[in-house]
């Protein structure tokens, strides 16, 4: 388009023959669009004029074609069999070739898929009547056959010549179009990648990336991902330097994606920082940029690394607006930032992070991101010291946890406010009450329990509760300020180890390490009680635990309860 703007900036005020004005009135339609239809009509007449009936024919097809795409689909429809008809007497008579007859029937083959994709339209609105169905299939019908029209012409024939090779590739490619508004994924999928094989092969790689792009979403929405990042890939190397910014971004960002599902971080994270520098590049910084930027984001902290992950996320936080991304993106890069701030120490920040994102997901019908978030704020309150704030986000947890009718995030909430009410006046009388009343719920969830499958599920949290609460009541006992610890708290808390241990033994070989966990705890609590019998029978019921076991676990187990036999001995001595 720019080289045939230059020549008609140069042919100004020159004295040119019919055939030089028709191409350059012809090339400027082209770069019209819409708006080129008249034109067109002009370079129709010039072409008869210079002697060329044939190109004359093919620029009126071209004005048909853009008329349709401003809409005029029927006024296209009509104004393309003239000149269709009349190509076809021509080309059968001799008077012209096959690259100005393919011209014309691959304008009205563009026309009538419009016409397909307008049915396609209307019959969603309709709904899938009889009707309908029969009227879009007769439509569908006739496109079809204008492109197979297209391919029995210039296949065979397309030899050295280019636009020929193009038409036949172009299709390939309407043919996909087709099979995909039938509703035929796969059949679409293999003639998109037809098509994009053609143009490469017809020397033309930047026209596949196109329909390579459209392949990949088919592939992927068809949960082929393989196919999909092939043609992904396939895509970016055949646009090359030719590809403009917002289609490079956007293959760029497609791909991070794919990679991110398949938890490859790294190179999904590479393609985030191009779609986002990409992003930048098309002017598109605030949309596309944005959700870049939250992507490299989120692909940062899956592997570990905060600070960059942090950064990332606040400087695409200020662009990511409900209409554009959906709140549900807000959401998640709140989420993000309050899981790195937590990772760096940052526990007040995060936990503002946490509720800002908590509050948007409060107005959601469904809950469950609304409880999590609730809980994390709680968490991230009780790490920054402010136990009050805490106690409300876990008790809001609470409340959601159970209208979720998720007993396993109720039970944890509440061992997570005994645990805070440590730190209050009231002390071990309210962190008693809040363990009783996670007993209470473990105890009914295990009762009412569907399968055998969620009972073990509830089992193993009344275990750990048990286990929680004996920690809870030697930390009481160790952090009392009566002088020396209460023996009766360190009795209580050893008694609730042992049913710990009771229970998880119950499980068998899955609750294995949580059993161990708790017997070695209990056994250390013996020593500090002076009962070194009962340590060096815990001791030794570990060892004998994991007679036939390996494994890093294991062999950690078994070190900690030969030192704690190697203790229990030396005080005995």
């Amino acid at each position: 388009m720019e080289a045939w703007a230059a020549v008609a900036r140069a042919a100004e005020g020159v004295e040119l023959d019919p055939r030089d004005r028709a191409e350059i009135a012809d090339h400027e339609a082209m770069g019209l669009g819409p708006a080129g239809a008249e034109l067109f009509e002009q370079a129709a007449v010039l072409y008869a004029e210079a002697g060329d009936p044939g190109e004359a024919l093919a620029a009126r097809a071209r004005a048909a074609y853009v008329r349709a795409l401003g809409g005029a689909v029927a006024e296209a429809v009509a104004a393309v069999e003239e000149p269709y008809e009349e190509v076809l007497a021509l080309y059968a008579a001799g008077g012209t070739g096959t690259r100005q007859t393919a011209a014309v029937l691959m304008g009205r083959a563009r026309i009538l898929l419009r016409r397909a994709h307008a049915a396609e339209t209307a019959g969603a609105a309709e709904g899938p009547g009889a009707e309908a169905v029969h009227g879009a299939e007769a439509v569908y019908g006739a496109a079809e056959a204008a492109v197979r029209e297209v391919l029995a012409l210039v296949e065979g024939r397309t030899g050295e010549d280019v636009r020929l090779a193009a038409r036949a590739a172009e299709a390939q490619a309407m043919l996909a179009e087709l099979a995909g508004l039938r509703g035929d994924l796969p059949a679409a999928v293999r003639l998109f990648a037809r098509g994009a094989a053609a143009f490469v092969a017809a020397g033309l790689p930047w026209f596949a990336v196109e329909y390579e792009a459209r392949l990949a979403s088919l592939a992927h929405h068809l949960g082929d991902m393989a196919e999909a990042e092939r043609a992904l890939r396939a895509a970016l190397e055949h646009g090359g330097a030719r590809l403009e910014a917002p289609g490079r971004a956007q293959l760029h960002l497609q791909l991070a994606e794919l990679l991110g599902n398949r938890d490859e971080a790294v190179e999904a994270a590479r393609h985030a920082l191009e779609a986002a520098q990409w992003a930048d590049e098309a002017g598109e910084s605030a949309t596309l940029g944005a959700w870049a930027r939250q992507q490299l984001g989120g692909f940062l902290l899956r592997q570990g690394r905060w600070a960059e992950a942090a950064e990332v996320l606040e400087s695409a936080l200020p662009d990511l607006t409900a209409e554009t991304h959906g709140d549900g993106a807000i959401v998640q890069t709140q989420w993000w930032l309050g899981d790195c701030l937590s990772e760096l120490g940052e526990h007040r920040a995060a936990a503002e992070r946490r509720l800002q994102a908590a509050e948007i997901a409060r107005t959601w019908p469904e809950q469950q991101d609304h409880a999590t978030l609730a809980h994390l704020a709680g968490e991230s309150l009780g790490q920054a010291g402010l136990t009050a704030e805490a106690d409300r986000a876990y008790a809001r947890a609470g409340e959601l946890w159970r209208a979720l009718g998720n007993p396993q995030g109720l039970v944890r909430s509440l061992r997570a406010r005994a645990w805070l009410a440590l730190r209050t006046q009231d002390g071990i009388a309210a962190a008693r009450a809040l363990m009783a009343e996670a007993f209470q719920e473990c105890a009914t969830a295990r009762d009412e329990a569907p399968d055998e499958e969620s009972r073990q599920r509830f089992v193993t949290e009344l275990g750990h509760t048990h286990r929680q609460f004996g920690d809870l009541l030697a930390r009481a006992a160790t952090e009392s300020d009566t002088g020396a610890p209460p023996p009766a708290l360190f009795d209580e808390a050893l008694s609730q180890l042992r049913r710990s241990s009771r229970v998880f033994a119950s499980l068998g070989d899955g609750a294995l390490h949580s059993r161990t966990d708790a017997e070695l705890t209990a056994g250390w609590l013996e020593i500090e009680l002076g009962r070194l019998t009962e340590a060096r029978a815990r001791a030794r019921a570990v060892l004998t635990a994991y007679d036939g076991y390996d494994g890093e676990t294991v062999r950690s187990r078994r070190a900690e309860a030969e030192h704690l036999l190697r203790v229990a001995a030396d005080d005995r001595g």
